[in-house]
């Protein structure tokens, strides 16, 4: 008892030296020392919680070993050099003498124990008050006044715990308990220290691997929902699809198809009214694919898709608002009147601060950072387009240039596409990028993105027969540098992450050795009556295999349940990662891959001391053992 109040003690005063320092310290070096803490904190709770587990599990087992043992000879003498051969008291003794201990104490020591913790407690009273915790605030810094008052709950409260029970419970605590001693289930220390270190070595690589698994999933998915799984283009730069609509018929309608959409883009600067201009890429889709499309379902934060064919609804945010009707409600240009035109139930928003002369501009869609970050514009207002495909005027090549307004802004969650892509109709991009009504990509979605190279084949097939000098290509092979890096970096991660399990096995090498260092007679004893070799090495495979399943399973369940916490609660990231939580996810065949990956590498581990032990000679055993 005593030693964990001096251990408390000292706990508390290096975090409040800690807390002390960083008050002086830069906003820099503080956010690193915090983390620093939280990351030494988060890795002792894993070695605690890694520590209990495999505890747990030596002490089960080791209740059922004998037993389980005693059918083969190799696996006896396997799971006797394992353990312990140590006798000591029983962890009950153990806690009865220290009750009896602390009960037997003088009286001095028991009241000094419960003013330390009255002292303690008149302490955190003190600092409650706000003029004294502003004062310690002031002095040093809040979070140094904040762990004074945790250090003093925690002290004072064990102080006054310990020294009201030895008041109350030890006027007569009777003699010393004799000790029990008991056989320990228990593992060597060095054996010990393997296990763990396997287990936290499995455990970091289940949670970095699934992060890494989720991250690609996620930029899988985003990939995905903005990029087509099979596209279709004209082998020349400046070509065209010739029949797009037919095309488009025809692949829809191969099997595993879910939608297909022939359209046009192309390459294009935008400027804002302010003069910052961008290179974008840009797709002129029809209104039946902009409306249905899966590449906009849920990612229009602002404006709407329909605006885009209808200019007369373009009015900036801050001067829009309705009087009881619907934005599309609005009057219809002059001329285009209908029936209804002259009904008085029929009522519109008035449009505030602009012209009944504003030209109607075509409308266009852009993604969040090329509007809020780089052009800064907003729906309503108007942008330019700017092409060198142009005329040839007095002064030699005019590039082309064209007014648009913005008719909605979307978010994809990819900041790649979020800043260089943006969306019109199919009629505007056609004369724009002076095709008449040609289109030049087709873009088809699958109902499975694992089908696309079986339906890519297919859509070769009808491109050779009915339509030459077009190309295919899937989002395999158009992404195919991004996913090769990707799942170059899980390996690489993997290997760095795996010198953890080789370390753990380089201290199973050196525990082994010094076992059959300690063992030499017992080794020579079991040879001399007729172990052969084989069984010797056999037996140090059973201490291997049990080093490398205990440590699988104290890593794995503790791997995975690390895993689905972050699933489940999730950790927020910065907006500069343009991911608003840490992806996770688990992969059953790589945990199986690394469960057995690690007990591999604990049997490739007890080789060489097995083999030592084997060539070991009876009679040097017995004269030097």
């Amino acid at each position: 008892m005593a030693r964990l109040l001096i251990i408390l003690t000292v706990i508390a005063g290096l975090a409040l030296a800690f807390f002390g320092l960083l008050a002086d310290a830069s906003p820099q070096t503080a956010y690193l020392a915090q983390n620093g803490i939280s990351l030494f904190l988060v890795i002792c709770a894993v070695v605690v919680v890694t520590t209990v587990i495999t505890s747990v599990y030596i002490l089960v087992f080791g209740v059922v070993g004998d037993r389980f043992a005693r059918r083969r000879l190799h696996r006896f003498i396997g799971w006797k050099l394992l353990r312990s051969q140590r006798k000591g008291r029983t962890v009950m003794s153990s806690l009865h003498g220290s009750w009896h201990r602390m009960l037997a104490r003088t009286p001095k020591r028991k009241l000094a124990l419960l003013g330390a913790g009255l002292g303690a407690f008149g302490g955190l009273l003190l600092l409650q008050s706000p003029r004294t915790w502003n004062a310690v605030a002031d002095a040093v810094s809040p979070d140094f006044a904040t762990a004074v008052q945790v250090a003093l709950l925690i002290l004072g409260g064990v102080f006054f715990l310990v020294g009201v029970a030895g008041l109350v419970l030890g006027r007569r605590p009777g003699p010393a308990p004799l000790p029990v001693i008991g056989q320990r289930f228990a593992v060597t220390l060095p054996t010990f220290i393997s296990i763990v270190g396997v287990s936290i070595g499995i455990w970091a690589l289940i949670v970095v691997l699934g992060v890494m698994h989720g991250l690609q999933s996620d930029l899988r998915q985003k990939i995905l929902r903005t990029n087509a799984h099979i596209v279709i283009e004209p082998q020349r730069p400046d070509g065209a699809l010739g029949d797009g609509l037919a095309l488009e018929s025809e692949i829809a309608a191969l099997p595993g198809v879910a939608e297909a959409h022939a359209f046009v883009t192309g390459e294009v600067m935008i400027s804002s009214p302010t003069g910052i201009g961008k290179d974008v890429t840009v797709k002129g889709m029809s209104d039946d694919a902009l409306a249905h499309s899966q590449q906009l379902e849920g990612s229009v934060i602002s404006g709407s898709v329909r605006w885009i064919t209808r200019p007369e609804a373009l009015i900036p945010d801050r001067y829009r608002y309705t009087s009881g009707a619907d934005l599309f409600d609005l009057a219809p240009p002059d001329g285009d009147a209908g029936d209804d035109a002259g009904d008085d139930d029929e009522t519109f928003a008035p449009i505030v601060g602009t012209s009944p002369r504003a030209a109607l501009l075509p409308g266009i869609l852009l993604g969040s950072e090329l509007a809020n970050n780089t052009l800064l514009v907003d729906v309503g207002m108007e942008v330019q387009l700017i092409s060198p495909d142009g005329d040839v005027g007095p002064t030699g090549l005019r590039p082309k240039l064209r007014s648009f307004r913005v008719a909605g802004i979307f978010r994809t969650g990819m900041y790649d596409y979020d800043q260089n892509l943006a969306y019109m109709a199919t009629s505007d991009a056609e004369r724009f990028f002076n095709y008449g009504g040609d289109l030049n990509r087709l873009e088809a979605r699958l109902t499975r993105a694992e089908d696309a190279p079986t339906v890519l084949a297919a859509v070769r097939d009808v491109l050779k027969a009915r339509f030459p000098g077009l190309k295919a290509s899937d989002w395999q092979e158009r992404n195919k540098n991004l996913f090769s890096a990707l799942q170059l970096e899980r390996i690489v991660m993997l290997i760095i992450l795996g010198f953890i399990i080789l370390v753990a096995a380089l201290l199973i090498v050196s525990s082994l050795v010094m076992l059959v260092v300690e063992k030499v007679r017992e080794i020579a004893v079991l040879k001399a009556l007729g172990a052969s070799d084989r069984s010797i090495v056999r037996a140090f495979m059973v201490v291997g295999t049990f080093i490398g399943g205990f440590g699988i399973l104290a890593g794995v369940p503790l791997g995975i349940g690390t895993a689905l916490v972050l699933i489940a609660q999730g950790i927020a990231l910065p907006r500069e990662f343009y991911i608003t939580d840490l992806p996770v996810k688990l992969d059953a065949f790589e945990l199986v891959i690394i469960g057995l990956a690690a007990l591999g590498i604990c049997l490739l581990a007890t080789l060489y001391p097995s083999l030592q032990a084997s060539r070991l000679k009876p009679s040097d055993g017995l004269r030097h053992g």
